[in-house]
């Protein structure tokens, strides 16, 4: 077990909220699968307590696990587990499927478990939220001053300190990224929705939180901003889960699911 000292230098500050998973909930009829909140680096499922409240109060059954460390860990030992808890849920539901709600690595390591995993059979529906599915810069928005060989090396060094082993899986080029893109963005029978901020200083440019559409059918994936809906929005890439606008954009995106 990780104690405060053993983790990375972003995993030791205090949790945002306060989330519980209520085991005697259930699907309904009109709300046929659970929904899984994944949280994203070096976040805690507390992150899902306003969003989990309202999702509740919608009549959905929700869930959402704490994996890696604080989401530290390499993605493919966070997908074994994150796995384990979907399976978990489906059976003591008794859904076929559920739908899953990803923020920042979340969303990308739902497409992880879906490709590499082979867990794609048990999504409906997959809610990318600000996720960098085609991998950020190093350095984000400050990604200009990485030049050389020099300030690679010590850009490197800052994420490992900060974010474990997933920092730099999430990196444009890494081989985790090369593997979930690999023949294309898509899994089939999976429909999928991203949420992006433009103002967006972590996941840069935020954008590649989008996934292509090409090759599948009509109405299969829906890119949005934050912004499209209030054009005047400034919602930071951590803000994202916690964000009223947010809340409201994946509720009434949850009621168009059937």
């Amino acid at each position: 077990m990780a104690t405060a000292a053993s983790l990375p230098l972003g995993a030791r500050f205090k949790p945002r909220g306060i989330f519980e998973d209520d085991w005697a909930a259930r699907p309904s009829k009109e709300r046929p699968w659970p929904v899984i909140l994944i949280h994203g680096t070096c976040d805690t499922k507390g992150i899902w307590e306003i969003l989990g409240i309202q999702l509740r109060a919608d009549g959905w059954a929700v869930f959402a696990p704490d994996y890696g460390n604080r989401a530290t860990q390499p993605l493919p030992q966070s997908s074994q587990q994150l796995g384990a808890y979907i399976e978990a849920v489906l059976e003591v539901t008794g859904a076929e499927k559920a739908i899953l709600i990803g923020h920042s690595q979340g969303g990308l390591l739902a497409r992880y478990w879906m490709r590499i995993d082979g867990g794609a059979d048990h999504v409906r529906h997959l809610i990318c939220i600000s996720s960098p599915n085609h991998g950020t810069t190093q350095g984000g928005i400050a990604s200009r001053l990485v030049r050389g060989p020099r300030q690679e090396s010590v850009m490197r060094s800052i994420i490992d300190s900060w974010f474990g082993p997933a920092g730099m899986e999430q990196i444009v080029g890494s081989e985790t990224l090369l593997a979930v893109n690999r023949d294309g963005d898509l899994e089939p029978g999976v429909s999928y929705t991203c949420i992006a901020t433009r103002s967006d200083a972590v996941v840069v440019p935020p954008e590649t939180c989008f996934l292509d559409p090409r090759h599948a059918p009509e109405g299969t994936v829906r890119n949005i901003y934050v912004q499209d809906f209030d054009r005047r929005a400034v919602v930071l890439h951590e803000d994202m889960p916690m964000d009223k606008r947010v809340h409201a954009i994946v509720r009434t995106l949850l009621e168009q699911i059937n």
